[in-house]
């Protein structure tokens, strides 16, 4: 409940005002929130176990049956690398990367914290590794053979260029000799040296054929391949060993002999590269035999390990089914609190705080935007029973007075100028009494036609005093908030007409510009008039202790308006106080000199016409101010 400060009449009592309604709505809130809390204590402490469960139990083994899974991937995918390996080093590397595996997954297997029934994949492992060491035999006999066989081709190919070379020059004798014996009649001798040169280049060509057969049998991947390529070796073989036979007795060619030789034995299938070919395939084949031993216990060895995890996952999932199983009645119990939380916090904040409080908040936020900017017919929307409707009456209460303040002010400034005023005044009264005893005297001589002419005079001095007294009536009264177009320079010479006489007591001089073709403007005469009366007044109450009291008032028209400029030749406004002129209640004239309102409600005012007033320029030479005015359209 809350206190009920309003000013009514009457005893003080308590209402279930706006923070009333809102505890009790946050008292609602808290005890959803405390019993949802409570749901979820209930419920969670259930689920608390299960958790510690997982934690303990399921995680570390789910954790484990993962490292043992990669293990065993990874394993199996260098298992085929390892035996497809070209070269040593490249089975080197991979043999080096398998034996990493292996191990790590051994380690694994060996751990204390290991299930008994993981601990058991130790034998398969183990087989593994002696499977690997046999592997390691048959690569290495096989990388050996195979770079025997390579330096035997490597050999013959010199070999080959060495027989070419020691054959050239033999060759070209042998034609020599052909031509002599020619040239001589020896047909016989020169059919011997025909037939020496045959063998020759025979034993050349064979040396070659059965280099190049040695070389694509070294480079043979199956048996078909080396079981073509060693037939047509073993004929070329041959035929240049019955070539060689018919060089027997000839001395010149006891190296190209030596050397077609040594491609004969590299040819020998007992002794030479097909003996080295066949070993070397056989190795490939137990290789091989052993990769496919090796992939089945890897296989196994998977098959086993995805068993294990498929295992510790069923445990893990059996656990987190009793989780979900806490969780769920927990759940619906909190869904439904947090449905009812939801369906209340609707109810209080579209039923209650949108349409009873921020709807209001709204309306009256606009209201006091709208009076602080000085419209003085903005609606106050209704009150009520609560804190926004003191507030209500208290931006009703302070229009009324902002209001009154305003009229304040310009009764302010009218007492002000009452002097002026009894002056205006007093000379056609003092004028109208000597024209009465004029008239008098000229009624009681019968000049009746003066008495008249005087009788004239005192007519015109009353309707002056008359205009005078209807213009401050005009200027005192409330100011309508319709706006109208308004002549400008009208409004500026009745304004200045309120401020004569302090130009002539004061010492003052006005310096007054107002164009002939000065466009009217949209505004209201007489809060536009009390504006004027405004800057001109501080206007002269700068420059009142100035050497030099001048008071500039001028106006300029444009395309969009006018503008009223109001100068003076006072002391200037200090810097840091250029800020704050427009600011209510800032003044910075003695004590009972003034109340700081002149310029902010001036300000109000030029707002409330959309219009703009500013300082345009301060200084030690003067200060000027500038209102821009929108033209009436």
């Amino acid at each position: 409940m809350t206190y009920d400060g309003s000013r009514r009449k009457g005893p003080r009592r308590w209402r279930f005002g706006i923070g009333a309604r809102l505890g009790a709505a946050f008292v609602a809130i808290v005890g959803l929130a405390v019993g949802a809390s409570l749901v979820g204590w209930l419920s969670y402490r259930e689920l608390s176990g299960e958790l510690s469960r997982i934690a303990e139990v399921q995680m570390p083994q789910l954790a484990f049956a993962s490292r043992l899974s990669k293990a065993g991937a990874d394993i199996g995918s260098v298992t085929a690398a390892l035996t497809g390996a070209e070269t040593r080093a490249e089975y080197d590397e991979t043999r080096r990367v398998y034996a990493e595996r292996l191990a790590a997954l051994q380690a694994l297997l060996e751990d204390n914290e290991a299930e008994p029934s993981v601990q058991k994949l130790l034998p398969l492992a183990a087989s593994i590794n002696g499977n690997l060491a046999r592997i390691d035999l048959a690569a290495g006999k096989r990388f050996t053979l195979a770079e025997a066989m390579r330096a035997d081709v490597d050999e013959l190919r010199w070999v080959q260029a060495d027989l070419i070379e020691e054959a050239d020059p033999l060759v070209d004798d042998i034609r020599f000799n052909i031509e002599a014996e020619t040239r001589n009649g020896r047909s016989a001798a020169a059919l011997g040296e025909q037939r020496r040169s045959e063998a020759l280049l025979t034993v050349v060509s064979q040396a070659n054929l059965a280099t190049g057969l040695i070389a694509r049998l070294v480079s043979s991947a199956t048996a078909e391949e080396v079981q073509e390529a060693n037939a047509f070796l073993g004929d070329s073989a041959d035929e240049l060993a019955a070539r060689l036979a018919t060089l027997e007795g000839w001395p010149d060619s006891l190296t190209v002999r030596q050397l077609a030789r040594r491609i004969l034995q590299q040819s020998d299938p007992a002794t030479g590269t097909p003996n080295r070919k066949r070993s070397e395939m056989r190795e490939a084949e137990r290789l091989g035999e052993l990769a496919k031993e090796n992939g089945r216990l890897v296989a196994a060895l998977g098959q086993r390990i995805e068993a294990e995890v498929v295992a510790i996952e069923a445990s893990a999932g059996a656990a987190a089914q009793r989780a979900a199983a806490a969780i769920d009645l927990g759940r619906k119990l909190l869904a439904a609190i947090a449905v009812l939380a939801v369906a209340l916090a609707v109810v209080i904040g579209v039923c209650y705080v949108h349409r009873s409080l921020l709807v209001r908040i709204d309306q009256l936020a606009h209201a006091a935007t709208a009076i602080s900017a000085g419209n003085p017919a903005v609606p106050i929307p209704p009150g009520g029973n609560d804190e926004l409707a003191d507030l209500a009456r208290a931006l009703t209460l302070f229009r009324q007075t902002r209001d009154e303040l305003v009229q304040s002010a310009k009764l302010a400034a009218l007492g002000q100028m009452a002097a002026g005023i009894g002056h205006e005044l007093n000379q056609p009264l003092a004028a109208i009494r000597a024209h009465i005893h004029s008239g008098s005297t000229l009624i009681s001589r019968g000049n009746s036609e003066q008495a008249l002419n005087n009788l004239e005079k005192i007519r015109g001095l009353t309707s002056r005093m008359a205009g005078q007294i209807s213009h401050i009536r005009r200027f005192a009264r409330r100011p309508d908030a319709k706006l109208q177009p308004v002549d400008l320079a009208a409004v500026v010479h009745e304004a200045l007409s309120l401020l004569d006489h302090r130009f002539e007591e004061e010492g003052a001089t006005l310096a007054l510009v107002l164009p002939p073709d000065l466009p009217h403007v949209m505004a209201e005469p007489v809060r536009l008039e009390q504006v004027v009366v405004n800057l001109v007044a501080n206007a002269l109450d700068a420059v009142a202790e100035r050497p030099e009291r001048v008071v500039t008032v001028t106006a300029v028209g444009s395309g969009e308006g006018a503008s009223l400029i109001v100068g003076d030749t006072g002391a200037g406004i200090a810097a840091g106080n250029r800020d704050a002129v427009f600011d209510p209640f800032f003044t910075t004239k003695p004590v009972g000199a003034g109340l700081g309102l002149g310029l902010s409600i001036s300000y109000n005012i030029i707002k409330d016409f959309g219009a703009d007033i500013a300082v345009m320029e301060t200084g030690p030479r003067g200060t000027s101010f500038i209102v821009s005015l929108k033209g009436a359209a």
